[in-house]
């Protein structure tokens, strides 16, 4: 008999650009968790981060220990890895649990109230369940290397209580690819077709009289998450972990349903399991709108059915109006006020789904200003860069001219900045006079050469 479900959950691909959130969310506890702050402090620390942020702390561990490590941006940097069960078998270990104001949207429990650990102070934490969780760490250490291990920690303040640990995935050995050498040792390329036709040079792998490629094994400390894995047992690792994780558990006497062996069930991370909830969630609430609106519609009809003015014909005797006449008029009253309201519900539905579109279209709008806008200033910012370019090359070409001058002349350019300008007139009159007397020669030797001719 068991007294809960195990749960093992690992994300084996954090990368570098992952590591912000994971850091923020474990130190900061903001994230896509339902945390409640009033338990947050009762949380347990195994290990923390000692630097200023998480991406930090891994780049100097990774330093401070000579572990080699591709420095790009698809390396996966980091392993997540997350134990915990349910409700029910924190509640065999005496956690007392209590009713939420949500309810589950989807699984096996759908429609039932969320539990959640009454938790006021440290006694409220049975030590059987600070034992189960001492347990999980210790599975972790053994299985991944405390020293490997950059955050652990258990935590207390969300719907269900949890070990939280992220490692980096460190093995001790790796197989490299060997690639042809020279006689002096470098490597040869060889070319190479692409897929668009062109020819590249790449190094020319080694090969054994099969035509195999052949592998070295390299001894050190290593950065690589393929590796780690396939080392656990590649794509029977995940079954394996969780077989070991039964076994070792069970011998701490906790009893523990390690699932269907063999099955292609996978554990949803809390992003996966926090977007199905919602995505349940808005789901379930179109289809009540649309019910309401149905049942409304036809009410609607109802009311309209009833509603005729034509029946209503008041006669006054002498003891006065009708009872049944003046029971109509209430009744038509009563029909058309509900009426009245369901056509002012309808019409400030389409008001806030205009008003939604409007919103939608400022947005979109907006958006393109900015754009064009951003793209104006992009076009103003390179033909301010243009003429400062310009302005240089010509500030160049003064001081070079200037130099010449000073060296030709004897005076100081900045100082006979005038003179500079009226020689210059000088010269530029003085060539278009010659200009004009050389145009004028040009026309006198045409009209002799057409004399000549005639």
């Amino acid at each position: 008999m068991y007294d809960g479900k195990q749960v093992l959950r690992f994300v084996t691909n954090y990368k570098s650009k992952d590591l912000y959130n994971i850091g923020n969310e474990m130190t900061n506890r903001i994230g896509t968790g339902n945390y409640d702050k009033n338990r947050t402090r009762f949380n347990i620390h195994y290990k923390d981060i000692r630097s200023y942020n998480l991406y930090q702390e891994v780049k100097n561990h990774l330093n401070n220990n000579n572990i080699e490590y591709l420095n790009k941006t698809k390396t996966n940097m980091l392993n997540g890895i997350t134990i915990t069960s349910g409700p029910e078998f924190f509640q065999t270990l005496g956690m007392e649990f209590i009713e939420s104001d949500r309810v589950y949207q989807s699984g096996n429990k759908k429609g039932q109230n969320v539990m959640i650990p009454n938790i006021k102070n440290k006694d409220d934490i049975p030590n059987e369940v600070k034992r189960y969780f001492d347990c999980c760490y210790e599975f972790i250490k053994n299985t991944f290397g405390e020293e490997n291990i950059i955050m652990a920690q258990v935590h207390y303040d969300e719907d269900t209580p949890h070990l939280q640990a992220y490692f980096l995935p460190i093995v001790n050995k790796v197989k490299r690819k060997v690639f042809e050498k020279d006689t002096e040792g470098n490597v040869i390329k060889e070319p190479v077709k692409g897929i668009d036709g062109s020819e590249k040079l790449v190094p020319k792998l080694k090969r054994d009289s099969n035509g195999k490629i052949v592998y070295e094994t390299l001894k050190g400390k290593f950065l690589n998450n393929d590796q780690l894995w396939k080392d656990l047992g590649g794509k029977t690792s995940f079954a394996t972990l969780q077989n070991s994780f039964n076994k070792y558990m069970t011998e701490k006497d906790f009893r523990l349903d390690r699932g269907k062996i063999g099955s292609n069930k996978i554990h949803t991370d809390k992003l996966d399991f926090k977007k199905e909830e919602l995505q349940a969630e808005l789901y379930n609430l179109e289809n009540d709108i649309k019910q309401a609106e149905t049942k409304l519609n036809t009410f609607k009809d109802s009311i309209e059915n009833k509603i005729n003015i034509d029946d209503i014909t008041l006669k006054k005797g002498i003891t006065g109006y009708n009872s049944k006449d003046v029971e109509k008029l209430i009744d038509f009253s009563t029909n058309l006020k509900q009426l009245n309201s369901i056509t002012k519900y309808q019409l400030e539905s389409e008001q806030r789904k205009n008003f939604s579109l409007n919103m939608e279209n400022d947005y979109y709008k907006n958006n393109k200003e900015l754009i064009n806008m951003k793209r104006d200033n992009y076009q103003n910012h390179l033909n301010f860069k243009d003429l400062k370019n310009d302005n240089a090359f010509l500030q160049k070409g003064f001081n070079e001219i200037a130099r010449a001058l000073s060296n030709t002349l004897k005076i100081k350019p900045l100082n006979n900045f005038t003179s500079y300008i009226k020689l210059a007139r000088e010269i530029n009159k003085s060539n278009s006079h010659i200009n004009d007397e050389m145009d004028q020669a040009s026309k006198e030797f045409s009209k002799l050469f057409d004399n000549n001719e005639l």
